[in-house]
């Protein structure tokens, strides 16, 4: 966290130059920069509304990129030979029945974004919808991440430390289990017969 404001102010204090930094440094340490200029826009360095933008735009940029590298992929014969097309026709039928749960999951539990976003542009899953996803689920986390250590400053940085697994596990069940949910419901009360009049 310290590295990444380090290097951030490193690059001058132009507010531009800052921003620029800030969409850079998310390219390697998405999370440590968020924290980082968040800190720095408590300390008055950027401007929130600026830093939060510069921060969705390199987040949301190496997003498209991983959907960009996998889709790269999609035409290399050695790809589809070390996977297999079985296995590439099996990960499609999944992931299409789970691409937005996937997508949103892919985003809170770290360690998931580059296999799953990858994945999405390899098997040919819509760009658009994927675009559209992954930037209403970056956009929300970012934000939400970001106000927290704007507001509550370290000590948020500190927990979040602590808690990141646990919050993500209880982020990804609920991204699972609530489209899973609503799906139920909303096919059970389309089996219902009317009511009587």
């Amino acid at each position: 966290m310290e590295d990444a404001g380090a290097f951030i102010l490193s690059l001058g204090a132009n507010p531009w130059t800052i921003a620029l930094a800030i969409v850079l440094a998310t390219f390697v340490l998405e999370d440590a920069t968020t924290i980082a200029a968040a800190l720095l826009a408590a300390d008055g360095v950027i401007a929130p509304g600026f830093a939060l933008a510069a921060l969705f735009t390199g987040i949301f940029a190496g997003d498209l990129g991983l959907y960009g590298l996998g889709a790269a992929a999609r035409s290399r014969n050695w790809a589809h030979r070390m996977i297999g097309e079985r296995n590439i026709a099996r990960g499609r039928s999944w992931l299409q029945r789970h691409f937005i749960s996937a997508v949103v999951g892919a985003r809170f539990l770290p360690g998931f974004r580059l296999p799953t976003y990858t994945a999405s542009g390899f098997l040919g899953l819509s760009f658009w919808k994927f675009a559209s996803i992954s930037a209403l689920a970056g956009l929300a986390w970012t934000s939400i991440i970001f106000s927290l250590v704007y507001f509550f400053g370290t000590m948020f940085a500190d927990t979040l430390k602590m808690w990141r697994w646990p919050v993500a596990i209880a982020l990804i069940a609920l991204s699972f289990g609530a489209p899973m949910l609503a799906e139920h419901l909303i096919g059970r009360k389309l089996k219902s017969p009317p009511p009587e009049e």
